[in-house]
């Protein structure tokens, strides 16, 4: 009789958020959504954006607010805690959506660059 070969599941980073890209601070969640749009040939492009949620950038939000909230309460959710949790998430994806590009802040930052002001 020869025995089952032991399985090893991989733990994987579901983001590669180390920190918070706006304050450096805490990344609780991220939330990868589709993204995309059509070049001036036509071309569609598709991909994901992500959105992080930021224990300090992100509290004061009314719809991930309670989310950072349940972390700083509860720390992980559990059988009696995951119910409360995946409601909090569930309204952030549905009101998710991503940042718009700012042009003339993209402008002023590129126009510093080259000035050598950054």
């Amino acid at each position: 009789m020869t025995a089952e070969p032991t399985r090893h599941r991989a733990r994987r980073r579901l983001w590669t958020h180390h920190a918070c890209p706006r304050c450096a601070g805490d990344v609780l969640a991220v939330l990868r959504l589709p993204h995309g749009w059509r070049t001036e040939q036509g071309t569609e492009v598709t991909g994901f954006t992500e959105i992080v949620l930021c224990a300090r950038c992100d509290v004061d939000d009314p719809i991930t607010g309670p989310i950072v909230t349940f972390f700083a309460v509860h720390e992980i959710a559990t059988d009696r805690t995951v119910d409360v949790l995946a409601r909090l998430i569930r309204r952030w994806i549905e009101n998710a959506r991503p940042a718009r590009l700012d042009q003339a802040a993209l402008d002023a930052e590129i126009d510093a660059w080259y000035r050598g002001e950054l």
